[in-house]
């Protein structure tokens, strides 16, 4: 991640335990020179050796796995944690689950990079791990950052591979990897593992989406390496040289409701509403089941000022998938257009029910709220 990793452990301090207090745990005895770690919380400047505890001790091991798995003792900590705390990855795994659920990504991830490090034969770990990362980049989108969103998704990538060198034929691994590869766009990857998915799970509802991908993916390798070098380029910014890409990809592909959708992403992030309005059509004409389409289409109406247009499309997302936030939020967006104001704080509120920690919701809920004193 763009942060330093060695941040995370900068109230980390080590301490040498007294030869007089060494116990043995089972076949375990503790070494007394070598140091231990602790976790002294932020601004406890009066922190003694009296309040040294072994939950102390394993909770400062934990983030050592998380944050610095090369540490020059940590076979010695696996060794020591182990003894002192054989259920650990039940304990943490369920409470990393917990926080994940409650959006609580940066304690989630770091509970699961802890659990990778310390065991990276569990494929759970990894998965559970990549999938906390995955979630951080969809918020990182969602927010408009697009730098975090991305070294998120780098993180991810990078979870997935090194699952790979301990479960290469795991199906729960490659239907999960082979989604990834799917929402990034590197439909080639993609392919190539969904085969290998279908082959490792001979029956099931996730082969049958897995086929059903397989079917929907342009078999030539070489449209799938135009495709994916227009993504990159529109993603690095560089939105003209991707749009000529994806105009020579759908030359050929004219029927490709994803390479209308990307050419009109390219003309979104350029501002020209208008030519992204009529990719975005296009592509809902030729599949009209993707809610991320009737979002971006009603974006470029709302920016052209065709206001009943843009709620006739959101309104129909709505009708497909009525929990999904960016839809409401958009509404939300819309109706203070519109200067309806008590529409605008409905939409905004029922944002807020679902994500609590939706900091646009919030900042456009206090927007109108100040408005109305």
């Amino acid at each position: 991640m763009s942060d330093n990793h060695s941040s995370h452990l900068s109230n980390i301090v080590f301490v040498s335990i007294p030869e007089e207090t060494v116990e043995k745990f089972k076949d375990f005895e503790l070494d007394p020179s070598i140091l231990l770690p602790v976790e002294v919380p932020e601004g406890e400047e009066n922190w003694y050796f009296g309040e040294l505890s072994w939950e102390r001790i394993i909770a400062a091991i934990m983030k050592i796995f998380a944050w610095e798995k090369d540490h020059k003792d940590i076979e010695y900590y696996r060794s020591f944690i182990n003894a002192v705390q054989p259920g650990i990855e039940t304990l943490m795994s369920s409470a990393g689950i917990t926080k994940a659920k409650n959006k609580e990504f940066e304690v989630a991830e770091e509970i699961f990079r802890s659990l990778v490090n310390f065991n990276p034969g569990n494929l759970y770990n990894h998965l559970n791990l990549a999938t906390v990362l995955e979630e951080k980049a969809t918020l990182f989108e969602t927010l408009g950052n697009k730098e975090l969103a991305s070294e998120s998704s780098l993180e991810a990538f990078r979870v997935y591979i090194d699952a790979l060198k301990y479960h290469p034929d795991s199906p729960d691994l490659l239907f999960n990897l082979g989604s990834f590869y799917i929402k990034v766009g590197n439909l080639d990857k993609a392919r190539s593992i969904f085969k290998k998915f279908t082959d490792a799970e001979p029956e099931g509802k996730r082969r049958e989406f897995a086929l059903q991908i397989l079917n929907k993916i342009p078999e030539t390798q070489q449209d799938d390496l135009l495709f994916l070098e227009a993504y990159d380029l529109i993603k690095m910014e560089r939105e003209y040289e991707g749009i000529n890409k994806i105009k020579t990809f759908l030359d050929t592909h004219s029927d490709s409701w994803n390479g209308w959708f990307l050419l009109g992403w390219a003309y979104r992030r350029l501002e020209e509403y208008e030519k992204a309005r009529n990719a975005f059509t296009k592509s809902l004409d030729l599949d009209d089941s993707n809610i991320d389409t009737y979002n971006e289409l009603a974006i470029c109406l709302m920016e052209l000022g065709e206001y009943k247009e843009c709620k006739k499309f959101l309104s129909s997302a709505l009708r497909k998938d009525g929990t999904n936030i960016k839809i409401i939020s958009n509404m939300g967006v819309l109706a203070l257009k519109e200067e309806n104001l008590s529409d605008a704080e409905g939409f905004f509120k029922t944002v807020l029910e679902y994500d609590p920690d939706d900091s646009i919701a919030a900042k456009y809920l206090k927007f109108i709220q100040e408005k109305k004193i």
